[in-house]
């Protein structure tokens, strides 16, 4: 794999960023710092492997380091690749934690129950899950540790008037809780992304809601103790036609130098960015954090530098310093603090930048000299989401992007289809189809086309999707020279995912060929700074 170049979103220069840092579907982010580094995670829904982990140095630039669930179907049949039955539920909002020399993250499914699993380094091995409660409906979980050796868990409850969120008894050693001496903390309808703090004596509880005619907010909650009472205060909110995308869910983090920020997602789904991740200044101002300390509660879009920032002694309460010291990173992860964009799938396993739509097939893949994908019959005709062992990566950017690979041919059964395509509501696709001795070219969508035929391969398979949220397909034979196919396909925001990438292979049964892929290039579309 190679880092490309996300020029215009994140680092700008001169110890200026820009936001998005993240410019792609990374929902629901938790952040801490452990030392010199900072770990972040977000949600995956259906994809496997589940719950991205993701490392930085400065808050600004990050690198896919892992997942905290190898294996999706885990959670449950409906997982599997068989199935395919969990768009727009699995693993929802979670938590990252460092307490007792361990890694901690908690998460929900609405229907599996809370789950927990702790790693000595965030880019794993976790431990294999453990089900906190198999209740179904609880939302957003997050552990504190307190000093007086008590534990406790913030969630927010299914049933009449969910969400709501509340505070519930956990052992020491984080492996139950008590739902039944659960108590309410804000009874505020739609109060979810939760994260509890204990920070100079002090209780926090960040979470958003949603208000009025629809607007998600970002709130912070402080008490002097877990009794309460608890004061509330608007933290975030977005203004304007599409209120500058809705930032709320985040979280708070402190800095060596005793400053703060926050990181927050977009709720406002978009066809390419899904919730992308922005990064803004925190102040503490009589015990209250302010985020944008410039303009209170408004969304900035370029700041500077958080870890450069020499403001230690204007920032109440002071740093917390290094937790322990920073963690090795394997060679290849350290080498690269940004996201590769890249892939050859020349390693042993595949970069932790891929996820499978569900749990893939067994025996359905291999890396060999590039990722083998042999055929899966589709579990509904016609339906990209519907084909067992899909592989996908995220969009990126706002402006178009160009996703390029080659595939060979040489062991493509009869009637055997290897493809890119975009992955969502109305997917669509490029594929190279073998119909007995012929290799034929075709694009389905909207409207679906038929290309030419070709001699021999490989073929190189090209997607290019603009600005406005369309994407033209093209192929070539010599991977300099490309020739469009079909028409123009919209990509659409669906089941609170953006559009994703994908790779596949289809059949009219499993295994009646494989097709090898390689030569992963992904461009993005520069930003106008």
């Amino acid at each position: 794999m190679s880092v490309g170049s996300l020029d215009g979103w994140g680092l700008l220069g001169d110890g200026i960023y820009a936001n998005p840092v993240l410019p792609g579907d990374y929902s629901d982010p938790d952040v801490i710092r452990v030392g010199d580094d900072y770990w972040m995670i977000t949600s995956t829904f259906q994809y496997s492997p589940g719950m991205a982990v993701l490392h930085s140095r400065d808050l600004i630039s990050w690198r896919h380091v892992g997942a905290v669930l190898p294996d999706v179907s885990e959670l449950g049949p409906a997982y599997r690749w068989n199935r395919m039955e969990r768009y727009n539920l699995g693993i929802y909002a979670g938590s990252l934690r460092f307490h007792a020399g361990r890694y901690w993250v908690h998460f929900t499914t609405l229907d599996e129950g809370i789950f927990v699993t702790t790693a000595e380094h965030p880019a794993g091995p976790w431990t294999p899950l453990h089900c906190l409660s198999d209740e179904a409906g609880w939302d957003d979980p997050c552990p504190l540790w307190d000093n007086d050796g008590r534990a406790w868990l913030v969630a927010s409850s299914p049933g009449h008037g969910r969400w709501i969120t509340q505070l519930i008894p956990m052992s020491p050693d984080g492996r139950s809780i008590d739902l039944a001496a659960r108590t309410v903390i804000d009874d505020f309808h739609t109060s979810e992304g939760n994260k509890i703090h204990r920070i100079d004596g002090r209780y926090y509880v960040l979470h958003n809601e949603v208000r009025g005619d629809g607007n998600r907010v970002l709130v912070i909650m402080r008490a002097e103790a877990l009794t309460g009472p608890w004061e509330k205060r608007l933290l975030l909110q977005g203004e304007g036609p599409d209120r500058e995308r809705e930032p709320n869910q985040g979280a708070l983090v402190d800095h060596p130098d005793g400053s703060w920020s926050l990181v927050t997602h977009h709720g406002r789904g978009g066809y390419a960015e899904g919730r992308p991740i922005s990064v803004l200044p925190v102040e503490w101002k009589d015990g209250w954090p302010v985020v944008n300390p410039a303009d209170p509660g408004r969304m900035l879009w370029r700041a500077e530098l958080p870890v450069l920032a020499d403001r230690a002694a204007d920032h109440e309460p002071g740093g917390r310093g290094p937790v322990e010291g920073s963690l090795e990173l394997a060679p290849e992860l350290e080498s690269a603090p940004e996201l590769a964009l890249d892939e050859d799938f020349d390693g042993e396993v595949l970069g932790p930048e891929w996820e499978w739509n569900h749990a893939p097939r067994p025996g359905s893949w291999e890396i060999a000299d590039g990722l083998v994908l042999r055929a899966s019959r589709p579990l509904r005709p016609g339906e990209l989401r519907a084909i067992p062992s899909t592989l996908t990566r995220r969009m990126l950017g706002t402006n178009g992007s160009t996703a390029t690979v080659r595939v060979g041919t040489d062991r493509l059964g009869d009637g055997q289809s290897a493809g890119l395509g975009m992955l969502c509501r109305d997917s669509s696709s490029i594929t190279v189809c073998r119909d007995g001795d012929v290799l034929g070219l075709a694009t389905s969508g909207e409207h679906d086309a038929t290309g030419p035929t070709i001699d021999v391969g490989p073929v190189w398979l090209r997607l290019v999707i603009d600005a406005r949220g369309y994407v033209t397909y093209a192929f070539s034979l010599d991977g300099e020279t490309y020739q469009p196919v079909g028409n123009t396909d919209s990509v659409s925001w669906s089941d609170y995912r953006g559009a994703r990438i994908a790779l596949f292979s289809t059949g009219p049964a499993d295994d009646v060929g494989a097709a090898r892929f390689d030569g992963f290039r992904y461009r993005v579309e520069p930003r106008h700074r």
